[in-house]
């Protein structure tokens, strides 16, 4: 076994660690948690004992790479060494880091602050093991795109200097690297490994070419480089923008001057348009403070919160940030006129040659943010917190989806699919427009069909645009998705270029969350959106609706609910609801009278249960009966009715049942009302 993990192994047991073996004391006695969070799927992993964790990961890739190929002593010693010692900058107690920081040490920075405290630590150092360390990491991040690579040009003055081989040096950094990289995972090595001995290669032979910064296919090629996960769609975006000469001017000096930390880690759930944003206010700011390193690490560690035993992306957050982008344009941005707003800004902090960039909250908005990520789901408290960070920083509903368990929220927009399935038949022509497509499903069930030649989805929601985005890419998906206003079609499309247009349980989120002549919940809204789809669908285009119904009887109807304390959440709805009121005639304490549509409105969201409870008290899903919903389609434009059917959608009454019995006024059992409908309309 190698000195390093013996000793290590040695101190687990005994503790003591001995004076010469500095490293392993900053490792351990460590108040630090320094980690790549993309690294990790549990946070609870990340303690202060990760990184020495890691350095143990890499020691034993050494171990078991050089039992498979011959090595000599001292081209081991120097991986060893500089394994050991090239993540100390991250850890250290207290004490240690005040001190490495009085010396001007950058932290931020580890590879170099790694070497200077080797340098400050050893007797007598050694320049190749110091060099080493310096560098190390940056040919990974070379090939992640985050450092060009002359930025390792003090290893090839190792062997212009002659203080070591050019072969040597080679097989030090091909087997440094593999352990640096094994130590993450060893899928990752192979997956790089072609690229970093390639740049390995160039490295020793000083063979490091010329690079034109301001070309638009160097930037283009950068970038894709490290947002490898973008679609084709978002690097089209970028293309599109670099043709300001502006613009171009600003990426080609962030690649041609800094360092980038963390950039793909920190920006990684932005668009492409944020993502540009974001990098146009780092460009100027870094200028102006004459910055070597620009440093997205705060970004990173902000965007991950622990829930339920799980690192989940810090939703609330990210929708705020997104707003906050959304509300500055790029002519603004290049002319430094940035609004901050009240409650969100971005902030940039200039550390010795570091540049941390963060997006800063306001107290109000942090601890509402707080409480919301410890609350989730727990009472009413939670949920009028939820609407006051929706209050604060004024989100429609539908432009911002559900702040929390989104991605199960779009999941379970697909678990639906076999309802929608039904829709197939009723479509014609050869391009279809799927308007709020959640999470694809119906997309996708589209495409495979081969019931259109084009099929596109539209969305006003950022965050469903993301998700689908990245669903395209990662499947090889042909639909397309566009992000833009179902009230304004044909701002997006032309007169007669649509055929088939389908609204799936999305209409009554229009109705309940656009606001039409000051109020929500107007049936004027509804009117639009259809008016909407006439103004772009030519003569036998057809618009097809599934969406909830009211009854057309409005009968009394009994609910008795079978714990009697579930009687807290229909009083709690009532008082939340905001549609429209809803009331109950009270007969005992787990017993009341309402009114059929009432019922049947208060049993959709009992149904989704609390988790979904602060957005579904938002939502009226029963807006129109069939026959109101037939004169409405008549009224607005001049069409057919191909079909009109409403049913109770399955898993409704098998659910229900098993929490409340439902009886007419005489006591009598009976079926639940409909609550689903699917009418089809062709233009004339």
């Amino acid at each position: 076994m190698i000195k390093s993990l013996k000793l290590i192994k040695t101190i687990k047991r005994k503790k003591d660690i001995p004076e010469n073996e500095a490293w392993l004391k900053h490792l351990k006695y460590t108040e630090q948690k320094s980690y790549n969070l993309r690294n990790v799927e549990d946070l609870s992993m990340v303690s202060n004992k990760s990184v020495l964790n890691y350095v143990v990961r890499t020691l034993e890739a050494l171990e078991k790479n050089i039992a498979s190929q011959e090595y000599s002593k001292d081209e081991i010693k120097y991986v060893e060494n500089t394994l050991k010692w090239s993540e100390v900058a991250k850890c250290g107690n207290k004490t240690d880091r005040t001190r490495w920081t009085k010396k001007g040490y950058d932290l931020f920075v580890h590879n170099l602050a790694s070497a200077e405290i080797y340098k400050d630590s050893i007797e007598k150092p050694d320049e190749i093991t110091y060099i080493l360390i310096k560098t190390h990491g940056m040919i990974g991040q070379y090939t992640k795109g985050e450092v060009n690579l002359d930025k390792n040009s003090e290893l090839t003055n190792l062997v212009f200097k002659k203080k070591i081989s050019k072969e040597k040096l080679e097989r030090i950094l091909i087997l440094l690297n593999q352990c640096i990289l094994e130590g993450i995972s060893e899928e990752l090595y192979q997956k790089v490994k072609e690229k970093i001995n390639s740049a390995i290669n160039n490295i020793v032979n000083n063979e490091y070419g010329k690079v034109n910064y301001s070309s638009k296919k160097y930037i283009l090629d950068r970038m894709k480089n490290i947002f490898k996960d973008k679609s084709k769609d978002e690097f089209e975006l970028l293309k599109e923008y670099l043709n300001d000469e502006r613009i171009l001017k600003c990426f080609s000096y962030i690649f041609e001057n800094f360092e980038l930390w963390y950039v793909d880690s920190g920006l990684e759930h932005f668009s492409m348009e944020e993502i540009i944003k974001i990098l146009l206010m780092v460009s100027i700011n870094a200028e102006a403070n004459k910055n070597i390193h620009i440093n997205f690490e705060p970004i990173m560690n902000d965007m991950y919160y622990m829930y339920n035993g799980m690192k989940v992306k810090n939703l609330y957050k990210l929708r705020i940030i997104e707003s906050y982008l959304e509300s500055l344009t790029i002519e603004d941005i290049l002319k430094n006129n940035i609004k901050n707003s009240k409650h969100i800004w971005i902030r940039f902090r200039s550390v010795f040659n570091t540049l941390r960039v963060r997006f800063k909250f306001s107290i109000q908005a942090q601890k509402l943010i707080e409480f919301c990520e410890v609350a989730y789901g727990s009472d009413e408290i939670y949920n009028q917190a939820v609407f006051m960070l929706y209050d604060l920083f004024g989100f429609r509903r539908d432009a911002y989806d559900r702040f929390y368990n989104e991605i199960s929220y779009l999941n379970t927009m697909n678990s639906t699919i076999n309802y929608k399935a039904v829709i197939l038949d009723y479509i014609t022509g050869k391009t279809v427009l799927d308007v709020g497509p959640g999470g694809g499903a119906l997309l996708d069930l589209i495409e495979s069909s081969k019931k259109a030649e084009r099929v596109i989805g539209i969305d006003i929601s950022q965050n469903v645009i993301e998700e689908l985005k990245r669903k395209k890419h990662a499947e090889k998906k042909k639909w397309e998705i566009v992000k833009g206003d179902a009230l304004n079609l044909k701002q997006h499309f032309k007169t007669n270029e649509i055929d088939t247009i389908i609204f799936c349980s999305v209409l009554h989120e229009l109705f309940s969350y656009i606001e039409m002549d000051g109020k929500k919940f107007n049936h004027k809204t509804v009117e639009m959106a259809m008016k909407s789809c006439f103004d772009v669908l030519p003569k036998g285009g057809r618009i097809i609706i599934r969406d909830g119904i009211m009854s057309e009887t409005n009968n009394k109807r009994i609910i008795r609910f079978k714990n009697k304390d579930d009687m807290n959440f229909l009083e709690k709805y009532c008082k939340d609801f905001k549609g429209r009121e809803i009331t109950y005639k009270l007969i005992d304490d787990r017993t009341v009278e309402m009114k059929e549509n009432d019922a049947m409105e208060f049993l959709y969201t009992y149904t989704w249960g609390e988790e979904s409870y602060p957005m579904e008290v938002q939502e009226q899903f029963g807006y129109y009966t069939p026959s109101e919903y037939v004169k409405m389609l008549q009224k607005v434009g001049d069409c057919k009715i191909i079909e009109c059917n409403h049913f109770l959608q399955d898993g409704y009454e098998e659910h229900l049942l098993e929490k409340i019995e439902y009886y007419d006024t005489n006591w009598q059992k009976c079926s639940l009302p409909d609550s689903t409908c699917i009418i089809v309309v062709e233009k004339v």
